[in-house]
């Protein structure tokens, strides 16, 4: 039997918590806190905190409704300061896949199966894992043949006691890295370190591990596929952006096109609800702090439905943000930002918060916080 492989040293673990959310699909929202802000309201200026759910390919529209509204829910909670955030499966942002150290899983079947106790003494199992990324390393099981491999990905062939992890001739030695890491993360935590690893960087130079895979895939037939090319998102893409002012007239929703780059700060009324394209890469909604109930609930449906009439992919990232706790991405867009109007913007919606919350404008701290979901520095 071939050596192990080296274990590869792994980057500390961020702070970061998945709350199970829906039963029968993959959507769930995660939440990040920045920093933890002293319990006062001047100091809560410096608070900042990401809320993510993710939907999976297999999500259906009613769970992504509702968890849409619960993150919505925990946003209010910590005084409508955070970000919430849409996430699809393999169209994450970067903010959310560096959560996920070393790489994301992608499971099949429902939720209630990822709650289940992981028996890691469990070694009855076949499968292939198509593990991709060069920053951000995720694995998604693909059939069990040699018609799913090609010459640019990494390849994962699970059978519980062995693991072999095949590397493509064309992938970099990074890559190689990450790849090695999740497969340690993967025996690690499924089978209690109790499997062995064996990696094919040349399939002439691994006989042994090459007749196992034989064994379970059958003699490869013709060449491997070519290199699947990178889809990079164009810059010129990224740059054509457009701020839309959308407001209801009568039982109409207007969505009207406000204006191109430079933008300005001044062009986002705190009574009024935005959105801002940047080119079909992500989608922005800025809501003012006196925009109504009824329009923040309503904000991923628009956003959807903003979406859809444009024709953009179903897996557009969608980023909800409140007036004066605009992200550091959303403030980049625009030419002038003034940081000291936004704090005199947030320092108000902290104290109306505080007010609805404690009664008189007394600062309470919110159950979130007290409840341990707070993080170091991104």
């Amino acid at each position: 039997m071939p050596a192990e492989a080296p274990a590869p040293r792994l980057p500390p673990r961020g702070p970061w918590y998945i709350l199970p959310f829906s039963t029968r699909t993959f959507a769930f929202p995660a939440t990040h806190t920045h920093k933890h802000p002293d319990p006062s309201p001047k100091a809560a200026q410096g608070a900042s905190s990401d809320l993510h759910y993710w939907v999976g390919k297999e999500a259906g529209a009613e769970a992504q409704g509702a968890a849409a509204t619960f993150v919505q829910r925990l946003q209010e909670e910590r005084g409508a300061l955070a970000v919430l955030h849409r996430e699809a499966q393999a169209h994450e942002s970067d903010c959310f896949r560096s959560y996920f150290r070393p790489g994301i899983l992608y499971r099949k079947g429902g939720l209630p199966s990822d709650l289940k106790h992981v028996e890691t003494n469990m070694f009855n199992i076949q499968r292939l894992l198509h593990i991709k990324g060069r920053k951000h390393v995720s694995a998604t099981e693909v059939e069990l043949s040699w018609n799913s491999f090609n010459k640019g990905d990494i390849f994962l062939l699970d059978l519980g006691k062995m693991m072999i992890q095949w590397n493509g001739p064309k992938t970099s030695i990074s890559e190689k890295a990450r790849g090695l890491a999740l497969t340690y993360s993967l025996r690690d935590r499924e089978r209690g370190g109790r499997a062995q690893i064996g990696v094919v960087d040349d399939e002439v130079k691994a006989p042994d591990l090459m007749q196992i895979m034989e064994s379970v895939l059958g003699r490869r037939v013709g060449s491997l596929r070519a290199a699947m090319p990178n889809k990079d998102i164009n810059q010129l893409q990224k740059a054509n952006i457009r701020l839309y002012h959308v407001y209801e007239k009568g039982k109409d929703l207007v969505v009207l096109e406000l204006a191109t780059p430079p933008l300005t700060q001044d062009l986002l009324q705190e009574e009024d609800f935005y959105i801002l394209d940047q080119g079909g890469f992500k989608i922005y909604v800025w809501q003012g702090r006196m925009s109504s109930l009824q329009e923040r609930k309503a904000a991923f449906t628009r956003a959807a439905g903003f979406i859809q009439a444009k024709g953009y992919p179903t897996y557009t990232n969608v980023e909800v943000l409140n007036d004066g706790a605009e992200s550091a991405a959303f403030k980049q867009l625009f030419r002038i930002w003034s940081e000291k109007r936004s704090r005199n913007r947030q320092l108000r919606r902290v104290g109306e918060w505080a007010e609805r919350a404690g009664g008189g404008g007394a600062w309470q701290e919110p159950a979130a916080w007290r409840e341990g979901c707070v993080g170091g520095a991104k």
